[in-house]
């Protein structure tokens, strides 16, 4: 059984020992306590910085604003036709296919025209009848003519051979007319294109039977488009033919320009909004039936100070911006001029508040207060870390390391 610890029994010497021990022991444990505390409180020193990228942030450049109305529709060809039989028949031979560009008057397509020859000969042939009936019933006519004044022959067997004259005439104006309907319905088999395009659709094949009226092709011309598009009541007065007009569609890279060139003086029943009709020269790049959007130009300001209107706030009547000023976030309180369009983020004019130069945050990032600082990062970044914590301190390593060296010395 072990003995009890008694420090009143030892000598006086180790006793010495036991009391310089406990005085070294509790030295130790109040610095390494100290120096624990120091690195908690340098760890609890913190400051808050909020990050923002750079494409958050508009330099404010005197530049011209332009107001603009928003529009949106298909581009339709401004030429369009569909060639449709005037002749039924067979079809003999088709000249072309879809994406085929085509020039007016090429033939497109060919039918039998095997019966309406015939009809056009037969048709010829009556004319040629008709003429020569003509030349006899006239040399009859001036030989009895010279009769009657003669007295060999009565007067009305003169006017008798008149009115075989008359017939004579009628006879071949007839028989004319129907040679000109032969040879038009003897053309008409020949189908042609009757505007320049491109072949958009054909629905005949060789050894078909097409009747009159039936579609044969779908032709456009794609060098011109018209975009029609709605125009609420409200907006439609803002708009008058030639205005220009500012036009994109996914897929082709560039803008393109068009000009207002018909407005329906009718409301479209139901929406009771205008139609507004823009043309579009074609650039090479645009289709048919490609959807645009676009702004048209209602009027245009030089020398402007603006923001998106996505960087304006509101509150209590009053409207701000959040300027960056020397990496601290200022609540600039501004005056609004006119705004480009309805758009989230349309440019508006500030007329008061603002300088040239300064930077201020273009979009709405939540809740940041005045006087917080920023730190602008690359567009790679988060586009916001609100309150990140920043530790600019670490734990002082000299006590710790003092304390390691004396429990490891030799002496």
């Amino acid at each position: 059984m072990a003995s009890q610890f008694n420090f009143f029994a030892l000598s006086k010497r180790k006793q010495l020992v036991v009391l310089t021990i406990l005085a070294l022991a509790l030295f130790i444990g109040f610095r390494v306590f100290e120096a624990l505390t120091k690195t908690s409180r340098a760890q609890t020193a913190t400051v808050n910085i909020i990050q923002i990228k750079r494409a958050e942030i508009t330099q404010l450049q005197a530049v011209s604003l332009d107001k603009t109305l928003p529009l949106s529709g298909s581009l339709n060809p401004l030429d369009q036709t569909l060639v449709s039989a005037r002749a039924s028949g067979e079809v003999q031979s088709v000249a072309v296919r879809e994406g085929q560009a085509v020039s007016q008057g090429q033939t497109l397509a060919t039918l039998v025209a095997t019966t309406y020859r015939a009809q056009y000969d037969q048709a010829r042939a009556n004319v040629t009848s008709a003429e020569q009936s003509l030349k006899l019933a006239q040399q009859d006519y001036q030989n009895n003519v010279e009769l009657y004044h003669s007295g060999f022959i009565a007067k009305m067997a003169l006017q008798k051979l008149d009115v075989t004259l008359q017939n004579a005439r009628s006879s071949l104006t007839n028989a004319q007319q129907a040679l000109v309907i032969a040879q038009r319905s003897l053309s008409e088999t020949q189908i042609t294109a009757p505007i320049s395009g491109v072949i958009a659709a054909r629905k005949i094949n060789p050894g078909e039977t097409v009747g009159i009226g039936s579609v044969l092709f779908s032709i456009v011309n794609e060098s011109s488009f018209e975009v029609s598009a709605p125009i609420s009541a409200e907006q439609v007065g803002q708009i008058s033919v030639g205005q220009t007009v500012q036009l994109r569609t996914p897929g082709v890279t560039d803008a393109f320009t068009g000009t207002v060139e018909r407005i329906n003086p009718a409301a479209q029943a139901g929406s009771r909004s205008f139609t507004v009709y823009v043309r579009v020269n074609n650039t090479g790049q645009l289709r048919a039936g490609m959807y645009a959007q676009g702004d048209i130009l209602l009027s245009s300001k030089a020398n402007v100070l603006s923001v998106p209107a996505s960087a304006i706030h509101a509150s209590n009547g009053r409207q701000y911006v959040y300027v960056l000023n020397n990496d601290t976030i200022e609540q600039r309180e501004v005056t609004l001029g006119e705004r480009a369009s309805e758009a989230a983020n349309a440019p508006t004019e500030i007329t008061s508040g603002l300088q040239a130069g300064e930077s201020v945050i273009r979009v709405d990032l939540g809740e940041i207060k005045p006087n917080q600082k920023v730190e602008v990062v690359e567009n790679s970044g988060e586009s916001i870390e609100s309150a990140t914590t920043a530790s600019k301190t670490t734990a002082p390593q000299g006590t710790l390391a003092k304390i390691k060296a004396w429990f490891t010395r030799k002496n």
